[in-house]
């Protein structure tokens, strides 16, 4: 079975913008080790709880904590409102996973602000024990 992530769409655009308009940008560990560079990514993070956040530098910086990133929790999924929450499709270990914004076959930028634009409300990630896929939907 699948687990199905929402994330607020208008606070997930506010990050993407952020990243695909910073000049320089957070490598992920295997773009580090690849060497190559981050075109521009929402990062996904699964540690103390599952958010968003954007790979830009300098950081957005949360304004109720300004030494911190800016996190966009996935509905559900904040540990200081909802609690600590596990899921089998997640896995056990932390990760953070870089979802590029522009990648020329299908750009995720083009599409979040299409859905925007349209009153779409949640960017959907939807995970199983070996993949996920990332889609925008109206309602939960």
């Amino acid at each position: 079975m699948a687990l199905h992530l929402h994330i607020n769409l208008t606070e997930t655009l506010r990050l993407a913008e952020h990243a695909v308009s910073s000049t320089e940008q957070a490598q992920s560990y295997t773009e580090t080790e690849d060497g190559i560079a981050c075109p521009g990514a929402l990062v996904w993070v699964h540690d103390e709880g599952v958010y968003l956040m954007s790979s830009g530098l300098p950081r957005l910086h949360d304004p109720d904590r300004p030494d911190s990133n800016l996190l966009v929790y996935a509905d559900g999924w904040n540990p200081n409102t909802d609690g600590y929450r596990r899921d089998v499709d997640l896995g056990g270990d932390d990760f953070a996973e870089h979802l590029h914004l522009t990648d020329p076959a299908a750009p995720l930028i083009t599409e979040l602000r299409a859905a925007h634009a349209e009153g779409y409300r949640w960017l959907q990630l939807t995970v199983t024990g070996t993949a996920y896929e990332v889609s925008v939907v109206g309602s939960r």
